[in-house]
């Protein structure tokens, strides 16, 4: 298989051993603070592998971020992480604050305690993670803001046809146990491609920005600070001519915004990121990030789920999950 999903996998880890930063996407650059309001990192751990998953999402509403499947599926032991108390995203905010979701530091707003795993678990699980695994920074990069959201999930409401290991339908959609406020500055909700278009938004050609805190290279670590590149939509016949027709895309449900061989691409980690699109000067995602090629991210494009496909959906499944 040529292509590889895009979430990274921390396995438990030993002591003595910490992640590394480097400084880009693939070929991206730093975010500055405040830009991009509408990006989240999610961050998944299991409580008996002690496996930390990491993913992007984007916010659509003050209490549901849009995101793909299959970062909840599995995962490196091929374990369901469908439960919502695994899971919490942070917002507000360009650096990831790894094991820091119960200190004084930020505003913790719907974390009373998580029913499935229980509160003092995962607290006390995180002050060891924190010690094991740190996010080296440089003192003048410290964080100073005083707005950082942490939230857990209420929610994790996947696609019904999406079958695992399938690109198809690889989107999701979380419900937050508590609203952010959304203020149109720190937190600001994308719009859907709704009414835009049919479903073969975004056309051919259109300039779109991802945003990650994937690696910055094949096999690299996640970024502490968030990544921004610029990615260019490329027609389905192009694309599936760069895979040699081994990405076997449905261009109803996928497409591909990259480029070939261009040392510019989306990495691990980034899994679930939305692709945006500054439409009439509204921001709107039209892609959320799927896989890329295995071996080679930096050589091809990305392969994203087409949002306009199915926006009825993310509608319909809001709507009834108030």
């Amino acid at each position: 298989m040529i292509l590889h999903w895009t979430l990274f996998v921390l396995l438990g880890v030993a002591a003595g051993s910490s992640i590394r930063v480097d400084k880009r996407i693939i070929n991206g650059y730093d975010a500055k603070g405040g830009d991009h309001p509408w990006a989240v990192s999610i961050k998944g751990i299991h409580p008996r592998t002690l496996s930390i998953t990491y993913c992007g999402a984007t916010i659509i509403a003050d209490q549901w971020l849009l995101t793909a499947a299959h970062c909840f599926w599995t995962d490196a032991r091929r374990r369901s992480m469908l439960i919502p108390g695994y899971w919490h995203a942070q917002a507000g905010h360009t650096k990831i604050v790894l094991g820091e979701e119960h200190t004084d530091r930020e505003i913790i707003v719907g974390s009373s305690g998580i029913d499935e795993v229980g509160s003092n678990f995962l607290q006390n699980l995180f002050e060891n993670l924190k010690k094991l695994i740190l996010f080296k920074t440089p003192s003048d990069q410290a964080i100073t803001d005083d707005k950082l959201w942490h939230i857990h999930f209420e929610k994790i409401i996947l696609h019904p046809k999406y079958l695992p290991d399938d690109l198809e339908y690889d989107i999701a959609l979380v419900k937050l146990r508590a609203p952010l406020p959304i203020d149109g500055k720190t937190l600001t909700a994308a719009k859907l491609p709704a009414g835009l278009t049919t479903g073969d938004w975004p056309p051919v050609g259109t300039q779109c920005t991802f945003v990650g805190w994937g690696c910055q290279r094949y096999q690299g670590e996640p970024s502490a600070d968030l990544q921004v590149v610029a990615l260019r939509v490329v027609s389905h016949d192009a694309c599936t001519e760069m895979y040699n027709n081994g990405a076997g895309l449905n261009e109803h449900h996928e497409f591909c915004a990259g480029y070939y061989k261009s040392n510019v691409g989306i990495c691990a980690g980034d899994s679930g990121g939305g692709l945006i699109q500054v439409f009439e000067r509204q921001v709107v995602v039209v892609g959320v990030a799927s896989a890329t090629h295995a071996k080679q991210p930096q050589s091809y494009p990305g392969l994203f789920t087409r949002v306009s496909a199915f926006t009825d959906w993310i509608e319909k499944t809001v709507d009834s999950n108030l």
